[in-house]
This record gives C-alpha cells, structure tokens and sequence, in this order.
C-alpha cells in the first residue's frame, strides 16, 4: 500500500506506469459517474448506452501488462477500475442472489421475444414456446407467417393486438391496451397490452411492450450527420421517457400480481429505468449472469428486453435464449408467486 503514492522507482518505465494508472483511474471515475448520470439525458452519452462499451477495457490493457512486470502495487486500484467499468459500466451481473433461490414445481417460465416482423423467424411460435420451456410467450413486432401460425392454437391460449401478441398456456381471461394514439402522433411508439391470465385460480397480468427507439438519430450520427442525429437523439430519449412512466403507471393500475414484458429499447443504465421503474424486479439484473445482451447488432449487444415483476414474485432465474432467427434474443425467466399472493 505504501508503494502506491509513488512510482516503484526513478526509472522514466516506473514513472511512465505509475501516471498512467493515476490518469486511467481518474478517467474511469470521471467516466463511469458522467455514464450513470447522463446516459439518456445527454446524447454523448445516450450513445454510450447503444455502443460497445466492452472497448473502454482496451487502454487499461497494456497498464495492467506494465504493472504486472514493474510494479505489481498498481495492480489493486487498476484492478478496482476494472471491476467498475465490467459492472457499473458495462452492466456485468454475477448472479449471486439466484444462487439463493431453487427452482421449484409450479414455478412460472415467462419469455419475450421481438420477432422483427417475423419474417426471418426460423421456427413458429410453438416451437419457439417449447424450446424456451415457457409458460407464456409474449412476442412484440409479432407479424407474418409467424403471427398466423400463433393464431392457429386454442383460442383461450392465444391473443393479437396490433403488433403484440401473446401464447400462453394459461387460458387467457381478457385483454387491455392503453391509448397510445397522443404519443404516435409525435413519433412515438407506446405499445402497451395487458393480458389477464388464470395461473391456478388467480389472475394475473402480464403486460407486452414495445417502446420508442433511438435507431434513427444513432444511424445519423455513424454516418456523421452529428448535429442532425443528436437531435433526433434528444427527441428519442424524450419520447422514450415519457413513453416508460406511462408503460410503468399502466402497468402498476392493473393491479398485481404483475410482469411486464418485452423490448423497453433501453439498456438498464439508462437512468429512465432506475428512476422510473425503481419499484419493479428488473429478473435478469437481479438474478442473470453476465451482460444479457439481447439486441444482436454486429459485434454490438444491447440489453434492452425485459421481464419485470412486481412485489408479489420471487425472481428464480433469468436469462437469454439462443437465437430464433430474430435480430432479437429471447429473454427468459421463471418466476415463482410469493405464499402471500395465493387466495
């Protein structure tokens, strides 16, 4: 411990080593606290969110390799850096509450799943529902052969509104869609549907939405139109906003017990979710391992699909399906009602 508050020696390599990690913890302090609290408020940052934020480790790469040679002290504050871009920036979940709960029979297996249109989709959605081994399948841009063949199954068990759809295994005992019409006038999204289920004599609600995106004003700003993208970008994370406190109030008024499924188009780092959806169970953040990136862009992975619970669940696991021929990941969780949800 001593031996950080110098360098190891007066060699210019130890010199050299030792600002490098002032400087690198610096930036990782500055730049971590700059991400969490304006990611989604100002568009350097909103970009951030939808970028591969894996790339930050880069420079700390050769520091680490200096220190292990010349100074193995620097090696406790780099290695604090690490863990603060690998978690608070980049969203790395270890997953140690769900080593806490086991799963149990009569556990409930939610997933969602943006189909694209459905076009691409390598199976239907009863295969789609089996390979997951859910319950109840929610679906967002849910169109095609795809929607078709889902409409095909026991009435009781399947249901379409505008482009979300649902399959379920549980009978179906009503459907709910909020007014989204205000918000599309403005270029919105605000698809939101609440699907009532019978789960064992109680009803619960599972509600399916689909959010504004930020796609246009980040294509803008790749391809260096910066002013213009950045715009549209503030638009965007507005729109977004406004469209999470209404999807969470819609949501809350249903009553519980609740889960709210599907493609929020914003990553948990966003400070919207935080704010706004403090009093939900974000299922893979509490109990998922890793980054849980759903959106497949390239070489870049978002995680902007989500399952949601209200107080009434206990979260037993969460985590992404394997690829269905979408450019979206399935998201997976099963959950389990806590005993004083039960008539």
């Amino acid at each position: 411990m001593k031996n950080l508050g110098r360098p190891a020696s007066e060699h210019p390599a130890d010199r050299a080593f030792w600002v490098s990690t002032l400087i690198a913890v610096a930036c990782t302090l500055l730049g971590v606290a700059f991400f969490r609290i304006w990611a989604d408020v100002w568009w350097p940052a909103t970009v951030l969110l939808f970028a591969p934020r894996w790339i930050a480790l880069l420079p700390l790469a050769p520091i680490v390799a200096g220190a292990l040679i010349r100074d193995r002290a620097l090696l406790l504050p780099l290695a604090a850096s690490l863990a603060l871009l690998v978690g608070p920036f980049m969203g790395f979940g270890l997953g140690l509450r769900g080593l806490t709960v086991m799963e149990r029979e009569g556990d409930l297996t939610v997933a969602t799943l943006n189909a694209a249109g459905g076009a691409s989709m390598a199976y239907g959605p009863q295969v789609v529902m089996d390979r997951l081994g859910a319950d109840v399948l929610l679906v967002q841009e849910c169109g095609g052969q795809f929607r078709d063949l889902l409409l095909r199954a026991d009435e009781r068990h399947v249901a379409s509104t505008q482009s979300l759809c649902i399959l379920s295994r549980l009978p179906i005992e009503g459907v709910e869609s909020m007014d989204g019409e205000t918000l599309q006038s403005v270029g919105g999204s605000a698809l939101v549907t609440t699907f009532s289920l019978d789960l064992d004599g109680q009803t619960i609600h599972l509600t399916n939405v689909h959010l504004e995106t930020p796609r246009a004003g980040l294509e803008l700003i790749l391809r260096g139109r910066i002013a213009e993208g950045a715009e549209i970008l503030r638009q965007k994370s507005l729109l977004r906003e406004i469209e999470l406190r209404r999807a969470e109030r819609w949501a809350r008024e249903r009553g519980g017990p609740g889960l709210v499924l599907g493609d929020f188009n914003t990553p948990p780092e966003s400070r919207h979710i935080g704010r706004l959806w403090s009093d939900w169970n974000d299922a893979f953040g509490r109990v998922g391992r890793g980054i849980g990136g759903t959106r497949l862009n390239g070489w870049i992975r978002a995680r902007i699909d989500y399952v949601m619970a209200d107080a009434h669940w206990t979260v037993v696991s969460a985590h992404p399906g394997e690829p269905v021929g979408s450019d979206h990941l399935p998201l997976v969780a099963r959950l389990r009602l806590r005993s004083s949800s039960t008539p």
